[in-house]
């Protein structure tokens, strides 16, 4: 496997935020086997500490109750991040999806998050109320791409420091660019 490439921006019309990581394969085949990986790799948040470059970042899965699991992400699972310098962060999981385009030698899947409260005493309206985030695994013919993209959709800037998903956006993309390598 070769190539990597990092798209970061911000569409300003929409307050977008996207960051993409990418692999190309010497083959559909070896595409098809690094986007099963790539995919497991993603729904082990319980282990997504190892695809971060900053040390003491810890990722916890745990159920709609608080409770931690110890399982691949389901729909309404909550992933709670802690990462050094940062306020703890918690984000819900909204949908997980996979579509296949097998005439268009395509498939994605995508885990669907919002920022939420970890605990009673937090207040829902803050910067973060209205965030939305998509985490993107795509297969392309030979390519396979890694995505985070996070939008505000009430259309007000979202900065990462604001800590929606408790890391900066230059840690998401070296997690992106592990998920597919």
């Amino acid at each position: 496997m070769f190539g990597s490439q990092l798209v970061l921006t911000a569409n300003e019309l929409n307050r977008e935020h996207y960051m993409e990581q990418s692999i190309i394969t010497r083959s559909v085949e070896d595409a098809e086997d690094s986007f099963v990986d790539a995919k497991e790799r993603m729904l082990d948040v319980n282990h997504w500490n190892r695809y971060c470059n900053q040390q003491g970042v810890f990722f916890s899965l745990t159920d709609s109750h608080s409770r931690l699991v110890s399982r691949r992400a389901h729909k309404g699972d909550h992933i709670k991040i802690n990462a050094p310098e940062m306020a703890e962060s918690c984000v819900v999981i909204d949908a997980i999806e996979y579509d296949d385009y097998p005439d268009l030698d395509m498939e994605t899947f995508t885990m669907r998050l919002h920022p939420c409260a970890h605990n009673d005493e937090e207040d829902e309206e803050g910067p973060c109320n209205g965030v939305l985030a998509s985490l993107i695994i795509e297969r392309k013919h030979k390519n396979v791409f890694a995505v985070f993209s996070y939008r505000n959709s009430a259309g007000e800037p979202v900065n990462a420091t604001q800590g929606c998903f408790g890391l900066a956006d230059e840690e998401w993309n070296s997690m992106l660019k592990r998920f597919v390598v």
